[in-house]
């Protein structure tokens, strides 16, 4: 004796349907609101960082952590957040010691302030991000 099971999956199809059409209407400004907000977070941790990895307090370094308007790029929102100072990439990556016009032996290491500061600030922003999606999916099924 066999038996067959059958699944009517348009039910699904058509809740499916629902999602994408409620993304298409809503996703432009909630992501650019929301990404501006997650890039105004990480710019205010990464000079967190940079105040607690570093021994000189001039301004400079800190006053050069900027964020850039939230554009697209090969079909996908970005935005970044960088350092503009002259002197960042030397703290970050490392540098050669120089004295008196002379290069000497000495190496100073890369601190990759940037870099450990992303790594820490991944889980929040995935965090923030299932947020969003559960917000946009809340609002369309009432």
């Amino acid at each position: 004796m066999s038996t067959e099971a059958g699944f009517d999956l348009s039910e699904l199809e058509d809740v499916n349907r629902e999602i994408i059409d409620l993304v298409d209407r809503k996703y432009p400004k909630a992501a650019k609101s929301l990404m501006n907000k997650q890039a105004n977070s990480f710019r205010r941790k990464l000079r967190a960082a940079y105040r607690k990895e570093t021994k000189k307090h001039t301004g400079n370094l800190l006053k050069g952590v900027s964020k850039s308007k939230v554009y697209v790029y090969h079909d996908e929102h970005q935005v970044r957040v960088r350092n503009k100072a002259p002197h960042a990439h030397l703290i970050e990556h490392g540098h050669a010691v120089w004295v008196n016009g002379q290069k000497t032996e000495k190496w100073v290491e890369g601190r990759h302030v940037a870099a450990h500061a992303m790594e820490e600030y991944q889980s929040v922003f995935e965090e923030e991000v299932n947020k969003f999606v559960d917000e946009i999916l809340q609002e369309g099924f009432t």
